[in-house]
């Protein structure tokens, strides 16, 4: 028996070893070892409490989130995503450094799977800090386009003031603290529940995964309100100082939008806004803000509010014309009344106009005439009147005196 158990010994281990051989090869032609990296795989801290406290709190400086690259069978390594790692740093371990190592353990699979590379990263590293609190207001801010015809309105957020908790050296970074709505499309009253964000001086979204906020949840509500079209009328008042005239007003636009809730918006048709000139000797260029004027809770349309008036003002300059009795002309004569002057030429009419219409101010461009409306026979004083222009008055001006009669047949 034993002579036939050694009988051609050589050929029977040389068998096994081929045979072995065989099985690693159709083994590795079918399921072959390969590689895959896992990047950016959060990091978790085990025995925080060890570091937090009620009066101390920590920053990670480094090693947040750690990449690294596994090698196993292809049948192995298809079923791999980044949940079938641990990936741990345990402060019980904390060196005097205040860092700690990363381990990566294979949740499964353990005695197949290797790790052939750890990664730049390897440790944790923290800063130990004082723990900081500090109270914000919360902005409400939006992001996209509301539909065609429409405004955003008044927004809330309940609460409006959050207490936010953390390393002294992040809660000293935050600039602000928002909710960001997104409103695209909106036509009707926006509510949301959302979480506060902590931005920077620079406006960058501040990490808090070190942050506790009093409240992680806040109520948002902004209205939407119909757009109207509306014209804008601006108009002087009061007088400029004495010897000068007000001889233009411009302005622009000449019409605005503008929101607000429906009742509100139904019941306004124009927006008129006086200007007080009273005392101005200068011309004046001027910048108006529309939104006093008005109501509260109408708004207006667009980032600028303001119109823009320019006010012609011009010193008053006199001028004695001569004029003879055929240069006035008379208006709503009756055509039975016959017209006798008394009054002997010349007469000297006494004119006072803006600088910029003196000159043009003449015998021939006056234009005098006396008005006989509501007159019957009789003997009468008279006014001289123009109507050359609205800024041109006459002033100190001889009366006329004048015998209307009756005309015979």
């Amino acid at each position: 028996m034993k002579e036939k158990l050694t009988r051609n010994i050589g050929v029977k281990i040389l068998s096994v070893i081929l045979a072995a051989l065989l099985w690693l090869v159709i083994t590795n032609v079918n399921d072959p070892v390969q590689s895959k990296v896992f990047p950016d795989v959060p990091v978790t801290i085990l025995n925080e409490n060890l570091i937090n406290t009620a009066k101390q709190s920590y920053d990670i400086i480094e090693g947040d989130k750690v990449s690294f690259k596994v090698a196993a069978r292809r049948s192995i390594i298809e079923s791999l995503d980044k949940s079938d790692f641990e990936v741990t740093a345990d402060f019980a371990n904390l060196s005097n450094v205040n860092a700690v190592e990363i381990m990566i353990t294979p949740k499964r699979f353990k005695d197949e799977i290797e790790i052939v590379d750890r990664g730049d990263v390897r440790t944790l590293k923290i800063s130990i800090e004082e723990l900081s609190s500090k109270e914000f207001k919360v902005s409400v801010v939006d992001t996209g386009k509301v539909g065609d015809g429409y405004y955003l309105g008044p927004r809330s957020a309940d609460p409006n003031i959050v207490r936010v908790d953390g390393p002294k050296s992040r809660v000293d970074k935050i600039k602000q603290v928002i909710v960001e709505v997104n409103v695209e499309g909106a036509t009707s009253r926006i509510n949301r529940i959302l979480k506060p964000i902590a931005l920077d001086e620079e406006g960058e979204e501040i990490d808090a995964a070190r942050l506790s906020f009093s409240h992680p949840n806040i109520v948002v509500g902004i209205e939407l309100y119909e757009i109207k079209e509306i014209p804008l009328s601006i108009t002087a008042i009061g007088q400029p100082s004495e010897g000068y005239i007000m001889t233009n007003i411009e302005y622009q636009p000449k019409t605005i939008e503008i929101a607000a809730d429906n009742s509100k918006l139904a019941s306004i048709n124009k927006l008129e806004v006086p200007y007080d000139i009273t005392g101005a000797s200068d011309n004046i260029e001027e910048f108006i803000e529309l939104q006093n004027w008005l109501d509260s809770g109408v708004y207006i349309v667009g980032s600028d509010t303001t119109a823009s008036v320019n006010i012609t003002i011009e010193k008053l300059e006199t001028k004695q014309i001569s004029i003879w009795p055929n240069d006035i002309k008379f208006r709503n004569k009756p055509d039975d009344i016959q017209v006798t002057y008394i009054t002997k030429g010349p007469i000297f009419v006494n004119v006072f106009a803006p600088s910029s219409e003196i000159d043009g101010v003449n015998r021939s461009t006056l234009k005098p005439y006396i008005d006989l409306l509501g007159y019957s026979a009789g003997t009468y004083y008279f006014d001289i009147e123009t109507d050359m222009s609205e800024h041109i008055s006459l002033y100190d001006t001889q009366k006329i005196f004048l015998t209307l009669s009756k005309s015979s047949d």
